[in-house]
C-alpha cells in the first residue's frame, strides 16, 4: 500500500512539473497585436525602378548646321550649304551653333565645306558665348573675339548663323552681337541690329560701299531680296541693259548717280558717280588718287584708263584669300581726281562698258 502510493505521488509531481513548463512557454509568447502600426521606411533599394519603370533614352534629334561651300561661296558670299548633325539635348539652337563653331568634319572639308568663323582670345563670359530667344528673335552675343580679315568673312558667318538659326520655327530674325556688345558686321557703325522696331539699315547716299555691295544690299542677292534690304525700289535701265545676255542695269528710287549690275538676276556690282556715296575707307567722287594711294597703300594696282587720256584705273585687290574674287575700282581723270568708283565680284566688276 506504501509502495502504491509512492508511485502515485511520483506520477503526480512529474505532471505538476510538465503542467508548469507548459505554462512557462505560452507566457514567453507575446499575443498577437491587433493595432494599427506606421509602415517602415522605404529604403533606396526598394524605390529603384522596376522594369516597367525605366526611364526612356532620350531621342536623337537632327540638327542643321549651315556652312560655306566652295566654289559657289567665293562668288557669293552669302552662299552657305547644311550638313546635319545629332544631338539628345533640348537646346538644339546652341547645340547647332556649337557645331558652328566646331566647324566641318575633314571629310566635309574634302567635297569643298569651309570654316564659318573662328573664335579667338579669352572669354568675358565664362564661354563661347550666350543665346537667348524671345518675340521670335534670337540674340546670339559672343563672349570671345571674332578675327575679321575681311567683309567676304563676315558675310559668310552672318549667313552660316542666321540660317542655321532661323531652321528653328521659334527664330524668325537674329541679332549677332560681338564681344563688346556691338553688332556684328555693321558697316553702318550706327548698331542698328540694337535698335528697337528697326528694320535694318535703309539704302541711302550715307551708306557705305564696300567690296561685295553697298550697305545693306550685297553681292548675290537677287534684285527682290536686295529690294526688300535697302527698303527701296529697284526701277530697271532698258537702255543700258542687255537681257538678251542675262545682264540688267537698275537703279534705287530716290538716289542718283548709284547703279547695280545684276547678271541672271542676282546682283554682281554696284556702282557710282555720286560724291555723297564713300567707301568704308572714306573714299569719295573728288578725292585725289594721292588720297586713295594713302588709304589703301600697296593694296592698289594702277593702270591707263581705256577712253580717258592720262586718267587712271585704281583697282583694290584685297589680301584675304576669301576676298579673292572682289574687287574696289576707281577711275581718275588727268587731273588725278576720282570720278567714279564699283565694287563687286569677278568678272563683271572689271567691264569697263557694264553691260555693254
Amino acid at each position: 500500500m506504501d509502495l502504491h502510493k509512492s508511485k502515485t505521488i511520483l506520477l503526480s509531481s512529474i505532471l505538476l512539473a510538465y503542467l508548469s513548463l507548459n505554462a512557462c512557454n505560452e507566457q514567453q509568447t507575446p499575443p498577437p497585436d491587433t493595432s494599427t502600426s506606421s509602415p517602415s521606411p522605404i529604403t533606396e533599394v526598394e524605390i529603384s525602378p522596376t522594369p516597367t519603370q525605366t526611364q526612356t533614352t532620350p531621342k536623337q534629334k537632327n540638327v542643321k548646321v549651315f556652312f560655306p561651300k566652295q566654289p559657289q561661296s567665293n562668288q557669293d558670299f552669302r552662299y552657305v550649304e547644311p550638313v546635319v548633325r545629332s544631338t539628345t539635348s533640348r537646346a538644339v539652337a546652341t547645340f547647332a551653333i556649337e557645331q558652328l563653331i566646331i566647324g566641318p568634319t575633314k571629310a566635309e572639308t574634302k567635297i569643298g565645306f569651309t570654316e564659318a568663323l573662328q573664335l579667338k582670345g579669352q572669354s568675358n563670359c565664362g564661354k563661347d558665348f550666350t543665346l537667348s530667344i524671345a518675340a521670335e528673335t534670337a540674340t546670339l552675343k559672343f563672349c570671345r573675339a571674332i578675327p575679321s580679315p575681311g567683309v567676304g568673312y563676315d558675310a559668310r558667318a552672318t549667313s552660316a548663323i542666321e540660317s542655321t538659326l532661323k531652321q528653328f520655327s521659334t527664330i524668325k530674325s537674329v541679332v549677332i552681337l560681338n564681344k563688346d556688345g556691338n553688332c556684328f558686321g555693321d558697316l553702318s557703325g550706327e548698331n542698328l541690329c540694337l535698335k528697337t522696331g528697326s528694320k535694318g539699315e535703309r539704302l541711302s547716299t550715307k551708306s557705305k560701299i564696300a567690296i561685295n555691295g553697298i550697305g545693306p544690299i550685297t553681292v548675290g542677292m537677287t534684285l527682290e531680296e536686295a529690294s526688300q534690304a535697302g527698303q527701296v525700289k529697284l526701277l530697271p535701265e532698258d537702255a543700258s541693259s542687255r537681257r538678251d545676255y542675262g545682264c540688267l542695269i537698275s537703279q534705287p528710287e530716290g538716289i542718283e548717280n548709284l547703279w547695280f549690275m545684276a547678271i541672271e538676276g542676282k546682283i554682281a556690282r554696284v556702282d557710282t558717280r555720286s560724291p555723297q556715296i564713300s567707301t568704308i575707307s572714306g573714299i569719295k567722287v573728288g578725292d585725289k588718287l594721292e588720297k586713295v594711294m594713302s588709304v589703301y597703300g600697296n593694296k592698289i594696282e594702277l593702270e591707263p584708263h581705256q577712253y580717258v587720256p592720262g586718267g587712271k584705273y585704281a583697282t583694290f585687290v584685297p589680301t584675304d584669300s576669301s576676298d579673292k574674287n572682289y574687287r574696289l575700282i576707281f577711275e581718275t581723270n588727268p587731273e588725278g581726281k576720282v570720278t567714279t568708283f564699283r565694287a563687286g565680284k569677278l568678272p563683271e566688276v572689271a567691264w569697263v562698258e557694264g553691260c555693254f
